[in-house]
């Protein structure tokens, strides 16, 4: 053995691999593995399939046939997907700010203005507990609210002698009944973030405001905006990334009708890859539609990081 030891000794490991320790690589290989068969993987098979015309469901692309870019090309050129996109700038963009902006001055109302523990505590439950619905819950309920015939809605209106709406029949009002059935769910959302951030802020700020003679709207501009600012980012980049994936209410209250005027473009990729069994043109909506949430959201963080440095 002492014989060995002494040969060994004759070729000296070098220091790189003599220190090198394997037990972070096996704890981490794993994981690392199961993101790339969950994650990594799965995206560069929909990425190689958005370059192919593969209909499962059909007898002459049931096999993935090479087309090069003409799933974008088609996808640029049609209609429909510009339509849906147009659509959700008015859903995405009013929608999240009707939001923001609601949760905002519902949080700052019952901070400033309602003294009691006790009442707040539960305005903020009512506030939250729609959150709680399942969506497909949440757009059923509201689907029977804005029946044309006997809904409640409609029932209110004819109680006050107005006539009835068909809710959900045409473009723009059909988005925008879905757009209020989803704030009606999640302005509890912002109004949670904000309030917690409000309630953190010292007291201190405003006394010295006070006695330096400033106004309500003064203390608001000069203190709690600037203070709440990135939380109330924050609250619009959740509900924008929620905007930009929403399906179910839209499903149940009117499957993108009349026709597909109330489209949205998760619920147009949905119709071609599910309905359609156009696998390569749905994979290149969904990847159209990911570079378009990660463009949108480097904007829209720019924006912001100008704002604050102004």
């Amino acid at each position: 053995m002492s014989t060995i030891r002494g040969t060994l000794a004759q070729f000296p490991i070098p220091d790189r691999l003599e220190d090198r320790n394997l037990a972070p690589y096996l704890l981490v290989g794993p994981a690392i593995a199961t993101v790339f068969l969950v994650t990594i993987g799965p995206m560069l098979w929909s990425l190689w399939l958005s370059f192919n015309r593969w209909k499962p469901g059909s007898l002459a692309y049931q096999t993935p046939e090479f087309t090069g870019v003409g799933n974008y090309a088609w996808l640029f050129t049609t209609q429909r997907f510009i339509d849906s996109v147009i659509n959700f700038v008015y859903y995405g963009g009013f929608g999240v700010l009707l939001q923001v902006t609601l949760g905002t001055f519902l949080a700052l109302a019952l901070y400033n203005y309602v003294e009691s523990r006790a009442v707040r505590i539960g305005l903020i439950t009512l506030f939250t507990v729609p959150m709680m619905y399942a969506p497909l819950v949440a757009g059923r309920m509201w689907q029977l609210l804005l029946l044309p015939g006997g809904g409640v809605a409609n029932g209110i209106l004819g109680m006050v002698g107005l006539p009835s709406v068909n809710w959900l029949g045409s473009r723009w009002l059909g988005l925008t009944s879905i757009m209020i059935a989803d704030t009606w769910q999640w302005v509890g959302l912002p109004l949670l973030i904000v309030y917690g951030g409000r309630a953190s802020l010292s007291d201190s700020l405003y006394e010295a405001a006070r006695v330096d003679g400033a106004s309500r709207w003064m203390m608001f501009r000069r203190i709690t905006l600037p203070q709440l600012r990135n939380l109330i980012v924050v609250a619009a980049i959740l509900r924008f990334m929620d905007a930009y994936k929403f399906f179910d209410k839209l499903f149940i209250m009117t499957r993108g009708g009349p026709g597909s005027a109330t489209e949205l473009p998760t619920f147009f990729t949905y119709l071609v890859g599910f309905q359609d069994f156009n696998i390569g043109r749905a994979a290149a909506l969904t990847w159209v539609l990911g570079l378009g949430s990660i463009l949108t959201m480097l904007l829209f963080w720019r924006y912001v990081q100008t704002v604050e440095g102004v």
